[in-house]
């Protein structure tokens, strides 16, 4: 009987010691200038497919807007190193937190109307590094499904963001 429960408390502590399950989550953001935070009224529009390696700690996205070109994207950010599309936290104390960068580079083309954004396991230590973000990974994916988190896109116009879309569970 001690040997049985022995063998049942170490089997118990090795699943509460296991990691959690990854997963990917996936995320969809409608972009455009006539939501908060950033009410704009710009007439571009986007859409986005955003996902989320929870084992390997990266991110992906598919992005494709309409009525901004690669010429409209924020000169100054582009040449500080960072991209012009940020994934951001806007806390309900009214903090705002830059989680995520996508740099500016060879993802990006342009399209007959806009423009597209194709990144794939793109580390979150790497764009939180970029931004000397303090927001955890673990806090990052917390975060994710909130009414807080939001896609922006900054350009020369709007250098705070000329549209932008709250991220929200893919079905």
């Amino acid at each position: 009987m001690l040997f049985r429960t022995i063998g049942a408390a170490c089997a118990a502590l090795a699943l509460l010691a296991a990691p959690a399950a990854a997963a990917e989550l996936t995320f969809r953001a409608d972009l455009n200038g006539a939501q908060v935070p950033t009410v704009t009224g710009s007439n571009a529009t986007g859409t986005a497919l955003v996902r989320v390696d929870t084992a390997a700690q990266t991110i992906g996205i598919d992005l494709n807007v309409h009525g901004l070109t690669l010429d409209d994207l924020y000169d100054h950010i582009i040449h500080a190193g960072m991209g012009p599309v940020h994934l951001h936290l806007y806390a309900a104390n009214g903090d705002i937190s830059l989680l995520v960068p996508f740099p500016y580079g060879a993802s990006y083309t342009q399209t007959a109307d806009g423009f597209a954004l194709a990144v794939s396991d793109y580390s979150y230590a790497e764009g939180a590094a970029v931004l000397r973000s303090q927001v955890s990974f673990e806090d990052f994916v917390a975060s994710l499904g909130t009414d807080f988190v939001y896609l922006n896109i900054h350009t020369d116009r709007v250098s705070d963001g000329e549209i932008s879309g709250r991220l929200a569970p893919a079905s």
